[in-house]
């Protein structure tokens, strides 16, 4: 019986140990293989949220210096010892807003190119952290002013090192560009160090030139193995991924001839460590496990089976990456070390996580979301098509508060509006865009709802704020946009940023989104892209219109005005495409081709036996280009017509823009025999002392003082005291916009000399206007031919 016993224990025991063992055969496996995905989806993770944090981190370095650029270039103290020329003084003045940001560094640009105050921080070597005047000092600055300094691309190479670098133009008066300044942060150990410690990634850059690696920027504090080196240049140049390597790359820009590219990499098991760990602690445990169980194998041979398939389904539970749950296996101390390890490896995964996920996307001042927020909660209201409306707010003066006590309080500012926005419960989320903008969306929205929510935060938001003694008026403007599908939330937002733009251009407190408002609506856009192969095509042409010399009762000019013969849209008038010229930088292209135009029509004419001068409209575009007369005086060789065939005329508002360099445009075409004319006199802000500076031969009067002449006193008195004082300073006087027998006969009695309207012919085609003169009472040769821009 003893022996049975012994048998039949032994039957059972080996049984036991026989069900035992594969019981933790089959849960190692299924553990194994959890941890696995577990592993991979970890990976995956990690360069996605490292992606995300570089992008931050490099996207805030440049609005940074593009900020603090623009305010210090607006600083009254260093402007005035920029102009003065006192070049220690202006080192100073420099190097203390270099300080300001520790930038590493401070560049200024005169406004002949010449480099007229470089500091550098020395980065490296004994002289480590000191600041020294850099080597471009005194030489030609390597880009050309205006153009490569308004690239996006922020990368500049000096003396071996690569800056992150960002201009600003000082200023002189309205728009006198008098020279630019510009601050950087040197692409090294700082940024590479911070993106370490955010990701957990080793960092650094590269510069690539032809297929070649040149320079490997702070890779490492050590720098890069040779093995390291040699995955990274395959991986950048070849796009080799390697499987002992966790990597990521992206291309910056070009510095010089080279290619700069950022990269990211750890080893693998580098990366798994942590869960390595955790993997091998818990094979310990269950091998620790086996011979106890094989002891009290009798006793806990039912208890053992139960926690090991609690762990698996647990473990698979992880490996979904479901980490909240508590790991709980039992009541043995082996399961609970094991499910207490789990839990710890889960949470510790969690917290890292978390804290990535939350820099990504969240704004690190306020604390409140980012856009990739605003993507990631929008997305679902936007599947289920729910109405939405977006607020866009602007926090007004931002650059003076910033500029005057420093970005200190300004931050304070923001973080205070942030917590203004945060307080109101019917807004379903606030999110931080960037500098002094915020995004609050609302959902299941209605119009009237939304007004009176604004209303509130405008209230709010304007309750005084007291910032250490210092009282600050906090004011607001706000773009919205409703959703309207099908639409997105790029889409959506920008219609509010379109809508905040116009508040902002209009000075208004809000403004809702219209299509009306949306000067890039789809029309213009393709109007844009048409405009510039219109000109080269010849679709546009010239009308005229008659003016009569009043003294002589004759036809004696004639004004042209430009069209565009669209050959899909029909004929489109000139406020469409005139401030879209403008606007694309056409202006000097159209003028070209009216001055082309214009002459072509003048030789013909003279064939026909009628002598035309012509005055063509130029723009303040024209008068910047300096070789805007040589092209003028090109093209009356060229048509072999006299030089006092031509008359140029130029609004008010062209010369107020920049009267210094207008006069002296100016006075160079008078030089040169061309007769001046100021159009849509009394419409602009000119001064009488300007009005006596400009080398003008002719008045227009503008067609809002002459078409109620008659029936009102003010435009009389306005136009008399005009043609006074034209005459007086030996000027001839053109009134427009005559549309009666009465306004021409006042205006023929003052000694007007010349007018034109609708009473007399509209704007017609050159062999209209042919017919019409040889019909029309006023008929006579015709003398000038006035050509205008609009």
């Amino acid at each position: 019986m003893f022996d049975m016993f012994n048998r039949i224990q032994t039957r059972i025991f080996a049984f036991f140990v026989i069900l035992l063992i594969a019981i933790q055969a089959i849960s190692f496996a299924i553990t194994f293989y959890a941890n696995k995905r577990l592993e991979q989806q970890q990976l995956a993770n990690q360069l996605s949220i490292a992606e995300l944090v570089f992008k931050s981190e490099y996207d805030n370095r440049n609005y940074y210096l593009t900020a603090f650029a623009e305010t210090a270039a607006k600083d009254f103290g260093l402007k005035e010892v920029f102009i003065d020329d006192d070049r220690r003084s202006f080192l100073v003045a420099l190097n203390n807003h270099r300080k300001r940001i520790n930038a590493d560094l401070a560049i200024a640009v005169d406004k002949q190119g010449t480099v007229i105050g470089e500091l550098v921080l020395a980065p490296t070597g004994s002289e480590r952290g000191k600041v020294k005047v850099g080597s471009e000092q005194g030489k030609p600055f390597r880009y050309q002013l205006g153009s490569q300094l308004d690239d996006n691309n922020p990368l500049y190479r000096l003396d071996d090192q690569v800056y992150q670098l960002k201009f600003a133009p000082i200023t002189s008066g309205a728009a006198n560009i008098i020279g630019w300044l510009g601050f950087g942060y040197i692409i090294g150990d700082e940024l590479t160090h911070s993106l370490s410690q955010q990701t957990g990634l080793n960092t650094g850059f590269m510069l690539v030139d032809e297929n070649e690696v040149k320079h490997v920027i702070n890779a490492t504090d050590n720098g890069l193995s040779s093995s390291d080196s040699q995955v990274l240049n395959d991986y950048i140049l070849h796009g080799t991924q390697h499987h002992d390597y966790l990597l990521w790359q992206a291309f910056i820009g070009d510095v010089n001839d080279s290619q700069l590219h950022a990269f990211m990499y750890l080893g693998r098991s580098d990366v798994l460590a942590s869960s390595q760990k955790q993997w091998l602690q818990q094979l310990v445990l269950i091998l620790l496990m086996l011979p106890m169980s094989l002891m009290l194998a009798y006793i806990i041979a039912r208890g053992v089976t139960k926690p090991i398939t609690q762990l698996i389904t647990q473990a698979r539970f992880i490996a979904k990456g479901n980490y909240h749950s508590k790991v709980e296996v039992g009541s043995s101390s082996e399961m609970q070390a094991l499910a207490q390890e789990f839990t710890e490896m889960q949470q510790a995964i969690l917290s890292r996580e978390n804290k990535i996920a939350f820099q990504a996307f969240h704004d690190p001042l306020t604390n409140l979301g980012n856009k990739n927020e605003l993507e990631r909660v929008t997305q679902s209201w936007f599947a289920e098509k729910a109405p939405l409306a977006l607020c866009q707010i602007n926090i007004r003066r931002m650059t003076e508060v910033n500029g005057t006590l420093g970005h200190d309080v300004g931050d304070k500012m923001i973080e205070e509006v942030g917590r203004r926005l945060s307080s109101f419960s019917s807004i379903d989320l606030v999110c931080r865009l960037n500098g002094d903008e915020f995004i609050i969306a609302i959902k299941q929205s209605e119009t009237k709802h939304v007004r009176s929510l604004i209303s509130q935060i405008q209230h709010v938001i304007e309750a005084e704020y007291c910032y250490q003694d210092i009282s600050l008026h906090l004011q607001l403007t706000i773009g919205v946009s409703f959703v309207h599908y099908p639409c997105d939330l790029e889409m959506l937002l920008r219609q509010a940023d379109t809508a905040l733009q116009y508040a902002k251009k209009h000075r208004l407190d809000v403004q809702v989104y219209h299509q009306q408002i949306d000067v890039n609506s789809v029309d213009r856009l393709q109007l844009i892209n048409e405009l510039k192969p219109a000109i080269a095509n010849n679709e546009l042409v010239l009308y005229y219109q008659p003016k009569l010399n009043l003294a002589s009762n004759k036809v004696t000019h004639v004004e042209a005005l430009v069209r565009w013969q669209h050959p899909d849209r029909g004929m489109i008038p000139p406020d469409t495409f005139i401030p879209i010229a403008e606007q694309m930088g056409q202006m000097n292209a159209l003028t070209h081709w009216v001055i082309h135009s214009a002459l072509a029509q003048y030789v013909a004419w003279q064939k026909q036996g009628i002598e035309l001068s012509i005055a063509i409209n130029i723009s303040a575009e024209n008068l910047k280009d300096m070789a805007f007369c040589d092209y003028v005086l090109e093209m009356i060789n060229q048509h072999n017509v006299a030089i006092d065939a031509l008359t140029f005329e130029i609004t008010e508002d062209a010369v107020v823009a920049d009267p210094e360099n207008a006069i002296k445009q100016l006075s160079a075409l008078k030089q040169h025999g061309l007769k001046l004319s100021i159009d849509d006199y009394g419409t602009g802000y000119s001064s009488l002392a300007q009005l006596k500076q400009l080398p003008v031969d002719e008045l227009k009067i503008d067609k809002s003082f002459v078409q109620n002449l008659m029936i009102n006193n003010d435009d009389q008195i306005i136009v008399e005291s005009t043609l006074q004082l034209a005459h007086n300073l030996g000027l001839q006087v053109v009134a427009e916009g005559i549309e009666n027998q009465a306004t021409l006969n006042w205006l023929t009695d003052r000694g007007c000399e010349m007018g034109q309207g609708f009473y007399l012919s509209k704007p017609v085609s050159a062999d209209a206007l042919i017919s019409w003169l040889s019909q029309s009472q006023y008929q006579a040769v015709a003398t000038n031919t006035v050509v205008k821009l609009k």
